[in-house]
């Protein structure tokens, strides 16, 4: 603890000390502020990509549905990018955490969350270069073992958390996620094992 009050998570958090006090000091971690402001970033990073997308031929071969299942797909990696960085930053402070009392894996959050900002950002630039090289099949197996992670944290909530329409954040975001990862595992399988069949 330092004299703001502040507790770090880790060492991560420490070193991040003057950003991290910054952004607590502008309110930037209170999630009426980070979400609304994460996800215009995230509309304006996938607004630049889209026409890059249309180019490299991501959508050639799609019809009108899938095209649309795509393009909301890769904007929720855009999503994910933002709001995970966001997440990371945020939950290299105790006091920022969700939870009531202090847990043995809170120094393990905030790089968990970096590790799924640079998930889905190798991701991301694996759609982006729409290729079939040695690189693609290595950020493909780096997706991959993201994705596998996730369908972990997505089995926990759903077996250790209460299902409920009114939190979605618990249970019920395990099986939301969860489908959200099978259609990216659906990708990954599409672009590094079909093409080269």
């Amino acid at each position: 603890m330092d004299g703001s009050g502040v507790t770090f998570a880790n060492e991560l958090g420490e070193f991040l000390e003057p950003v991290l006090l910054w952004l607590r000091s502008i309110y930037f971690f209170e999630w009426y502020v980070y979400v609304p402001l994460m996800t215009a970033v995230s509309l304006g990073l996938y607004s630049r990509i889209f026409t890059r997308l249309k180019q490299n031929g991501t959508f050639s071969g799609c019809r009108s549905k899938q095209k649309l299942l795509w393009v909301c797909a890769y904007y929720g990696l855009c999503f994910l990018i933002t709001n995970s960085l966001a997440v990371s930053l945020k939950t290299l402070i105790i006091e920022e955490l969700d939870y009531s009392t202090r847990v043995w894996y809170e120094g393990l959050v905030g790089p968990l969350h970096f590790y799924i900002f640079t998930v889905a950002l190798f991701y991301l630039f694996l759609v982006l270069r729409n290729r079939h090289e040695r690189l693609d099949q290595l950020l493909g197996v780096y997706v991959q073992l993201g994705l596998i992670g996730g369908y972990w944290v997505c089995g926990f909530r759903i077996l250790n958390e209460p299902i409920s329409i009114f939190n979605p954040t618990l249970g019920l975001s395990g099986i939301l996620l969860g489908g959200y990862f099978c259609l990216y595992n659906y990708d990954i399988y599409r672009r590094c094992v079909l093409k080269l069949m």
